[in-house]
């Protein structure tokens, strides 16, 4: 039998195994090692040990279970005929702590998950007691020493639709962080282009009426000796056009950079079908940070703030298109 005795953590989304001592004691150890390493060590529980004398088993388990989010019974080949030392059937007990594990889970409806131990047929619901019946109806999953490996991956999976994997909760930390970092990078940014363009909104346009910059201007050649020497452009841009400090106009790329190096290093464990758009999304943070930097040689320097602004927008915004589209679904 199995259940624990240690408070559960809110948020924390448990797996109760529980199974039959003499029937499948090693599938339950080896098993809830398994399952620790796909959701995480301290979310798989099992073992009576530590219950307090005097406590009431029936309100531990019942507690237990309801604490719980999924429940795998192991059921091997004496789970439903072991007997106790008078012959009678163990389920038919109403003290056996097995059968209230599996009630009490039920009657929670709480996720179960029936595991056949090598080759144990399903029982019949006219083998069960009433209070285990409604057990038939889940559909059940074997698993088997020959192919460990295979079996407990497609059950770790299988439960990963009701709680989420360790991988699967690390990748959703870094979409969240990954996020909520671009997201703010760019607004500071774009919120400090908004308050300057309104400052300076008398210069939005020169002496002619005709906006004061062009695309011309922006890799516009430094042709005469005393521009070149003070390294300026032959036409600058208006005060509107260079609305940041290169500083404050980088800022996005302090957030890609990372982001992408991030992204790289979780890649192997997105799904296959959807890791083109996780690695679309870091490979467009990394070329757009190269291209950024590569663009300072050829464009005047008066122009290097608007340039670094206008390509870290384009950048973060496809980024996070592409990281929406990859889902940061598991393998």
């Amino acid at each position: 039998m199995a259940t624990s005795v240690s408070p559960p953590r809110a948020g924390s989304q448990r797996i109760f195994i529980s199974y039959r001592r003499d029937d499948t004691q090693w599938v339950a150890g080896r098993l809830g090692d398994s399952l620790g390493t796909y959701f995480g060590d301290k979310r798989v529980f099992r073992d009576v040990e530590g219950i307090a004398g005097g406590a009431d088993f029936g309100e531990v388990i019942r507690h237990t279970l309801g604490s719980a989010d999924a429940v795998v019974v192991l059921i091997g080949p004496d789970w439903l005929s072991a007997s106790d030392d008078e012959g009678r059937r163990r389920l038919d007990d109403a003290d056996d702590w097995v059968s209230h594990e599996v009630s009490a889970a039920l009657e929670a409806g709480v996720p179960v998950y029936p595991v056949l131990v090598e080759g144990t047929p399903m029982p019949r619901v006219d083998e069960l007691p009433a209070s285990l019946r409604p057990l038939a109806r889940f559909n059940a999953i074997s698993i088997s020493d020959s192919r460990w490996r295979e079996d407990v991956t497609r059950l770790a999976k299988i439960i990963a639709l009701d709680i989420p994997s360790a991988t699967e909760r690390q990748l959703h930390q870094v979409n969240l962080a990954v996020s909520l970092s671009l997201v703010l990078a760019v607004a500071l940014t774009v919120l400090t282009v908004i308050g300057n363009l309104f400052d300076a909104s008398s210069s939005l346009t020169g002496q002619d009426g005709v906006p004061a910059w062009s695309l011309k201007q922006l890799f516009e050649s430094v042709s005469t000796v005393g521009a070149l020497n003070e390294g300026r452009c032959l036409n600058p841009p208006a005060g509107w056009f260079v609305p940041l400090s290169k500083a404050w106009s980088g800022v996005i790329f302090l957030v890609v950079v990372p982001a992408s190096a991030l992204m790289f290093v979780f890649a192997r464990h997105v799904d296959p079908a959807r890791r083109g758009y996780f690695l679309g999304a870091a490979w467009t943070g990394a070329i757009g940070a190269f291209t950024a930097f590569m663009l300072f040689k050829p464009v005047c320097e008066e122009y290097e703030s608007a340039v670094l602004f206008t390509v870290g927008v384009l950048v973060a915004t496809l980024m996070l298109a592409l990281m929406s589209l990859s889902g940061f679904r598991e393998r």
